[in-house]
C-alpha cells in the first residue's frame, strides 16, 4: 500500500485475504441481487456461462502450472486440479481416492460471501445453482481433454441440506452421452472410510506471499466474470445497475473492517477518503497512484486495474465498458461522502483513455 495515512501497513497474507473477501463478496452480491431481481434460473444460467468461460481460459493451463501431466489417470488429474486450484483460491478442499474414484470435497465454510468472512448467503440458492456449477466445468473436463468416458458425479450439496459439496471424478468403461457427463448420486453420500486429506503444496515453489496473492486473483477474476455475462444476459444498463448497487453495499458492509486492518483512523479529511479508497483498490491488486496538492487536495489514479484484465475482459477482447467505470465512480462517491461527510469526490478519465486516466480526485467541500 502507498503509506499515506498513519497506521500499521497490514502483512501480504491479511492484505490479499481481505481483498479475496471483497471480491468474494462483489461476486455473490450480484448472484443474489439477479435471483432476487430475475430468478433463480438467470442467476444458475449466469453461473453456467462464467465456470465454463474460466474452464476454457484455464482449465489445461492449470493443469501444466500445476504440474498435473499425464502421468496421472485423467480422474485424478481432474480431482487433483479442483482441489488444488480451489484450495490456491482461498477455498477450503480435500482430497481422496477409493475404488478408482478421485473424491473432491468443498468444506465448510461454505465458498459464498468468503470462507474468511463467512455469511449466509448460501441460504438463497437452491440445488440447481450447484448442478449448474459442476456441469458447467467438472462435467466438462472430459470434452476438453479428449476422453469421452470421464464423468463426474455429485453427492452431496450444502444447498439440498448436507453439511459440504462433494463428488468424485471417475472413468466409465464406455463413452458418456452428454446427458451422462453429468450424474447426480446423493445416496452414496461420502464413504465412512473415505481418507481426505488437505492438499500439499511446496512451499519453496508456493511461499505464503504467492498463495495470498492467488487468493485475491481468484476472486476479482469471478467478478470479472460475472460482469461480463451479466451484460450478455441483460445487457449493458441493467448490468451497471447491478454493479453499482452491489458495489456500494459492499464497500459500506466492510468499511470499517478494512479501515481497521489498514490503520486508517484519521478524521474525515482528504486524506482519509484518499487512504480508503486506495486500500481498497490495493487489497484487489491494482496499483494506485496518489498526489498531493498544494490546495490540500488529493488525486488518485488507477494505474492498473485487476478487473480489466480478467479472462473475458482481457486484450484482445473488448475492454470492461466505460459505463461500468462510471457505475463505480458513482458507488465510490456515495460510500466516501457519507464517511467523510466533508469531502467531494470528482471521477474522472477511464482505463481506455491513456491520454486522460481513471482517476479520483478528494477535496474539501466549499462552505
Amino acid at each position: 500500500m502507498n503509506d499515506i495515512h498513519t497506521g500499521t501497513k497490514p502483512s501480504v497474507k491479511d492484505f490479499c485475504q481481505l481483498g479475496g473477501s471483497l471480491g468474494f463478496s462483489v461476486d455473490n452480491a450480484l448472484t443474489l441481487a439477479v435471483i432476487t431481481q430475475h430468478g433463480h434460473r438467470m442467476a444458475e444460467d449466469i453461473q453456467f456461462n462464467v465456470l465454463r468461460s474460466h474452464q476454457h481460459h484455464l482449465f489445461l493451463d492449470g493443469l501444466r502450472k500445476l504440474g498435473l501431466d499425464s502421468s496421472f489417470t485423467d480422474p485424478i488429474r481432474c480431482a487433483k486440479f479442483h482441489v488444488l486450484s480451489n484450495y490456491l483460491g482461498g477455498l477450503n478442499v480435500r482430497y481422496g481416492e477409493s475404488e478408482g474414484k478421485a473424491w473432491v470435497v468443498y468444506d465448510t465454510p461454505y465458498w459464498m460471501d468468503s470462507p474468511w468472512s463467512p455469511g449466509i448467503s448460501a441460504v438463497s440458492i437452491r440445488p440447481e445453482h450447484l448442478y449448474r456449477t459442476m456441469e458447467a466445468w467438472h462435467a466438462n473436463n472430459g470434452v476438453m481433454l479428449g476422453n469421452p468416458r470421464l464423468g463426474y458425479a455429485q453427492t452431496q450439496l450444502v444447498a439440498r441440506g448436507d453439511a459440504c459439496d462433494a463428488g468424485y471424478f471417475f472413468e466409465s468403461d464406455e463413452e458418456l452421452e452428454p446427458e451422462q457427463r453429468m450424474q447426480l448420486r446423493f445416496d452414496e453420500g461420502i464413504p465412512t472410510d473415505l481418507k481426505l486429506n488437505p492438499p500439499e503444496l511446496d512451499e519453496n515453489i508456493w511461499p505464503i506471499e504467492r498463495r495470498a496473492k492467488a487468493w485475491r486473483n481468484f476472486s476479482v477474476a469471478y467478478v470479472g466474470g460475472r460482469i461480463y455475462w451479466l451484460i450478455q444476459a441483460l445487457g449493458e444498463e441493467q448490468s451497471v445497475a447491478l454493479l453499482e448497487h452491489c458495489l456500494r453495499i459492499t464497500m459500506l458492509q466492510n468499511r470499517n473492517r478494512l479501515k481497521a486492518l489498514c490503520g486508517i483512523d484519521d478524521e474525515p479529511s482528504a486524506k482519509r477518503a484518499s487512504a480508503f479508497f486506495t486500500a481498497w483498490h490495493e487489497a484487489w491488486g491494482d496499483e494506485v497512484e496518489t498526489q498531493n496538492n498544494t490546495d490540500g487536495s488529493i488525486r488518485c489514479a488507477i494505474k492498473r486495474s485487476r478487473l480489466h484484465e480478467v479472462g473475458e475482459f482481457s486484450a484482445p477482447a473488448e475492454p470492461l465498458p466505460i459505463a461500468l467505470e462510471a457505475a463505480i465512480n458513482r458507488a465510490w462517491k456515495t460510500v466516501i461522502e457519507y464517511d467523510c461527510p466533508n469531502i467531494e469526490v470528482v471521477a474522472k478519465g477511464s482505463m481506455q483513455n491513456p491520454n486522460e486516466p481513471w482517476s479520483t480526485l478528494f477535496s474539501l467541500k466549499k462552505l
